[in-house]
């Protein structure tokens, strides 16, 4: 499962309230240059960097279409 970290122009009270909205929602990201991979996330969790700046980092499971496309089998 890869894990991401998202980063939002949020205050820590507006990222710790929008965190968990993340779980279940289906994501993309590019791994690399050229590979855009699909994903539903399965945990966001809020966390500091070393300056002590708020962040979210996601889990991603699997490949999940992407919003509005259907499922490729």
């Amino acid at each position: 499962m890869p894990t991401k970290d998202l980063r939002f122009a949020f205050d820590e009270k507006g990222i710790k309230a929008f965190a968990p909205t993340l779980v279940g929602q289906a994501m993309s990201y590019w791994e690399g240059d050229t590979t855009l991979r699909h994903g539903r996330v399965t945990a966001a969790e809020v966390k500091r960097d070393r300056y002590g700046a708020p962040y979210i980092e996601v889990e991603i499971d699997g490949e999940a279409a992407p919003a509005g496309e259907p499922a490729q089998s």
